[in-house]
């Protein structure tokens, strides 16, 4: 019977980024198992290993593959943002065996969501949010609820726990636009220093509240910038025509002073001996 080829880098690579597209964290783990054992300086691997470790909810292995990415890149800032998140979480799944046949809780979520569009999302940080260590047991990509009291806009887990809430100015905005008829919703981006950023996104614009920008002050800041933009973009135009005009006198000075000389005596020759020196600098990218 002959020996089944061992399959390539490539192959193996693609393998296991379609297994974490559709959730199949098993497969994933599984293979990026087989590269980092065949490539061990594969930092992008250790981070897929370490990604789907954490499905499994398997902190402290998960901390030691984001560890072994940074060590193989130093200036990997995925691993970087996950060592800090794990940091809080790695002790709690010592001992834990995995199960390939248990479903892990977290679902990779619709990419499109994490998608800015102007007056129809808002990125902020959770104010009054829980501690930092409840914090960082959500996955970044995590879709979360709201959760209304008054005028307070909660932010909370599927199970009910409360994780911060939406500060007031955006919480008032939104709730009013709720009751109106609007649905929106809500996803982790990541733990900061001190809170949990999340997403918010308008999923449904109520035709009676049409005209009703559901984020305005993104809006009005977008305009400042392409009012800045055109300011800057209007400057430079201007300095290049500026500079054409100068060009375009120099030349026609250039041309009086040859017709000059073509009238005149002829100049005695003069030679010049120009030196020049070629700079090559190689740039490597670690």
């Amino acid at each position: 019977m002959p020996e089944q080829k061992q399959q390539t880098k490539r192959q193996l690579v693609e393998d296991a980024r379609q297994a974490a597209l559709v959730g199949d964290w098993a497969a994933a783990l599984a293979l990026n198992q087989q590269i980092v054992e065949r490539f061990p300086r594969d930092a992008e691997a250790h981070n897929r290993l370490g990604r789907a470790l954490v499905a499994y909810k398997r902190y402290g292995p998960a901390f030691d593959a984001y560890t072994a990415a940074l060590k193989a890149d130093p200036a990997n800032m995925i691993a970087r943002r996950n060592l800090q998140r794990l940091e809080h979480l790695r002790r709690r799944s010592e001992g834990e065996e995995i199960n390939p046949e248990e479903t892990p809780e977290d679902q990779i979520p619709r990419t499109a969501v994490f998608i800015e569009e102007v007056g129809k999302t808002w990125i902020d940080e959770l104010v009054n949010s829980a501690p930092i260590e409840e914090l960082s047991q959500i996955n970044a990509g995590e879709q979360l609820e709201f959760q209304v009291e008054g005028e307070r806009l909660f932010v909370v887990t599927d199970d009910g726990g409360r994780l911060g809430e939406i500060e007031p100015k955006t919480a008032e905005r939104v709730i009013e636009l709720m009751d109106g008829g609007n649905r929106y919703e809500v996803y982790a981006l990541g733990i900061s220093a001190h809170s949990l950023r999340v997403i918010l996104r308008e999923v449904y614009h109520d035709p009676a509240l049409a005209g009703k920008v559901s984020f305005p002050r993104q809006l009005k800041a977008t305009r400042a910038y392409m009012r800045e933009r055109d300011i800057l973009l209007q400057r430079d135009q201007e300095d290049f025509f500026h500079e054409d005009e100068d060009e375009d006198e120099e030349s026609e000075e250039d041309a009086l002073e040859s017709l000059e000389e073509e009238e005149g005596p002829e100049p005695e020759a003069e030679t010049f001996i120009e030196d020049s020196v070629a700079m090559d600098e190689d740039e490597s990218q670690i």
